[in-house]
């Protein structure tokens, strides 16, 4: 297992919605492929959790032929389980906690009834793949981490509840504070039971017991990124960029090629091109200036305006030389595309904090949906602060999968 640290600048990041617990969940393996391709075009390596690279159906399609044949792909596209490769080279590194193996967690799990724990052969396969770059974590802090994460969202939550609502968050609170170690799958089993306690629950308390488990989740998913101190990829939710109203544009690039957010062309295009992606000067160039935005460090903007459209350029020759002449609907996507993609870099004029976005103008024609790309300082929606948190006011809305959102970890 690999312990080192990675080069100055390397641009680590942790995939947050493969978590079986994400506020946007997987339903095709195609459009978890497109995301993982676009986040390893922008990282130097993309982080996915052991628990995650075990149990998440949709990942396990993408990397074991065996796998895909158990899941959804999109009906237009080929089905390509093909991404063992990025495993082996360490552009996708799986996180292990320290002194275990993936079989140990893996049997742990399925004495724990964890839903969709593989068979032994896929994990095998996957500790072949992966054993060469994967990186260690202290469970230990990973779990702390998780719980006082919840803790501190019930404790702010507690001080505007009143009646039953408050009780129901005390209880919870105790109950959580008690365990050691604080598993998540408990968690849910201990809403579940006091749910039922009290069949005639008031549509007040039923919210605020769901708004624990989504604290829950986003805790989960924070953790480990936080522990290993890198960015974290996942939906893109509205408080986590910067306000429009007092932001002030750096740079600005409006006539840039669409296809690099083409969630079908990502879907489907071949690994080959990706690795030889990867390796562009003018890719590399942009992910270093990317990280120095996610840091909170102002990039060369020179750097960043010519990085962006000779990538973006690139992407869209590679595009058509790939497709170019096939019978498919990437092809018939290609030919037809005349929207232009944004590039921008923003700064919040009164906190400071820099944001990069990339978002296709325009909507499609076919109705089809488009990727989109933002890259912001700071933690975004994670802190339990008074005006994050929800509670009893109906359920987490859900975010578009597709819209992503790279910030610091924990």
């Amino acid at each position: 297992m690999s312990t080192e640290s990675p080069p100055v600048g390397a641009e680590r990041i942790y995939l947050s919605d493969v978590e079986p617990h994400a506020a946007a969940p997987i339903d095709r393996a195609s459009d978890l492929r497109s995301r993982v391709l676009l986040h390893v075009l922008f990282a130097d390596a993309l982080l996915i959790g052991d628990s995650q690279s075990l149990n998440n159906r949709y990942f396990r399609a993408l990397v074991s032929a065996e796998e895909s044949r158990q899941v959804q792909w999109a009906e237009e596209g080929a089905e390509l389980p093909d991404l063992a490769p990025l495993l082996e080279s360490g552009r996708i590194r799986v996180a292990v906690r320290a002194g275990r193996t993936l079989r140990e967690i893996r049997d742990d799990h399925r004495r724990r009834n964890v839903t969709n724990v593989p068979e032994p052969g896929y994990v095998a396969r996957l500790t072949a793949m992966s054993a060469a770059h994967a990186v260690g974590y202290d469970g230990t802090a990973v779990a702390a981490r998780f719980k006082a994460g919840v803790l501190a969202r019930i404790d702010v939550a507690s001080r505007h509840a009143t009646g039953g609502t408050r009780t129901a968050l005390e209880d919870a609170r105790s109950w959580i504070a008690d365990q050691q170690p604080f598993d998540y799958k408990a968690l849910r089993d201990w809403l579940d039971k006091y749910r039922v306690k009290d069949p005639g629950s008031s549509a007040e308390l039923i919210l605020a017991l769901q708004s624990v488990d989504e604290w829950a989740g986003e805790s989960y998913r924070r953790a480990l990124p936080g522990v290993l101190d890198v960015g974290m990829a996942g939906p893109r939710d509205g408080s986590g960029t910067l306000s429009a109203a007092r932001s002030r544009r750096i740079v600005e690039e409006a006539g840039l090629p669409a296809v690099l957010l083409d969630n079908l062309l990502l879907s489907q295009l071949p690994l080959e091109v990706v690795l030889e992606a990867v390796e562009q000067p003018s890719r590399n160039a942009l992910v270093r200036e990317l990280g120095q935005v996610r840091r909170g460090l102002r990039p060369d903007d020179a750097v960043l305006r010519q990085s962006v459209g000779e990538f973006s350029a690139w992407m869209l020759e590679a595009f058509e030389r790939t497709f170019r002449g096939t019978d498919g609907l990437a092809w018939a996507r290609l030919r037809s595309e005349t929207r232009l993609m944004r590039f921008r870099l923003d700064e919040d004029t009164v906190t400071g904090r820099l944001g990069v976005g990339l978002e296709v103008r325009g909507a499609p024609l076919d109705g089809a949906r488009d990727l989109s790309l933002d890259v912001v300082a700071g933690l975004g929606a994670a802190a339990p602060d008074d005006d994050g948190v929800r509670v009893a006011t109906g359920p987490r809305r859900h975010l578009d999968p597709l819209h992503r959102l790279i910030t610091l970890g924990g």
